[in-house]
């Protein structure tokens, strides 16, 4: 769907690609992520058009409803409207980006039920995937999947990475099947917010000198890790909320 936002979507297309019919398609992407298909495009789409507009990249009003999916600017305006509020013409510009802030915590070895992966990095959202769905098998629901990755090794080079994808114990209150029992790495962490994709993070070199600039604190070796903070099932790349944590001494 996000690489497709600026050309014609339809249900019957993307049950396709998820080999559903149209019918079951339809209902098992809401039963999941709380909205329809085609209620998902037209979000993101606004979406889209809304962070054009913030960020003064919007061109003209029916370029924006046209890529919007929209045949007409009067229809791009009222669905915007109704989606954020306010028109098009009154969108608040984005406000300048700053880098993101560090502070400094101390992290329990907080028990944790996870999956080890040791592969490629292109493929490393694969045990996550199957994280989600073990959960999901057993009804856990969404507000009790606390989500972790702890990094161990990571080789860009050869494109290698060792992780575990975890859940904190003590929120699932049951034991998953299939899943490692183990503990998150105690220690001091620089934590940094970060908003988009989760491949998408500035050097760690340039981080650990911030955090020494910043903080007085040295990034160590030893595992990186990363607690995910995403409200919907199906976040788009620009709606993903995550913290990166990096190990410290000081």
């Amino acid at each position: 769907m996000e690489r497709r936002l600026d050309t014609a979507l339809t249900l019957d297309e993307l049950a396709e690609v998820a080999h559903l019919s149209r019918f079951h398609f339809e209902r098992v992407f809401a039963d999941y992520s709380g909205e329809t298909p085609l209620a998902r495009v037209r979000r993101l789409r606004l979406e889209t058009a809304r962070r054009r507009i913030a960020a003064g990249l919007n061109g003209g009003l029916l370029d924006l409803a046209l890529d919007s999916g929209y045949t007409s600017a009067e229809a791009f305006s009222r669905a915007f409207r109704s989606q954020f509020g306010y028109a098009p013409s009154t969108c608040p510009r984005a406000p300048a980006t700053t880098p993101p802030e560090i502070r400094i915590t101390h992290l329990d070895a907080l028990p944790i039920q996870y999956i080890p992966f040791e592969g490629q990095i292109s493929e490393s959202l694969r045990p996550f995937d199957e994280l989600r769905a073990r959960a999901l098998l057993q009804d856990i629901p969404r507000e009790r999947r606390k989500g972790w990755s702890i990094e161990h090794a990571r080789n860009d080079a050869t494109g290698q990475i060792t992780l575990q994808a975890a859940l904190l114990s003590d929120r699932l209150g049951a034991s998953i099947m299939g899943l490692v029992h183990g503990a998150l790495p105690a220690g001091q962490y620089a934590v940094i917010a970060l908003q988009g994709r989760y491949d998408d993070v500035p050097g760690v070199d340039e981080l650990a000198r911030r955090v020494e600039r910043e903080t007085g604190y040295t990034v160590t070796d030893g595992p990186r890790l990363r607690s995910f903070h995403n409200a919907s099932y199906l976040p788009a790349d620009f709606e993903k909320r995550w913290e990166l944590y990096l190990p410290v001494q000081g």
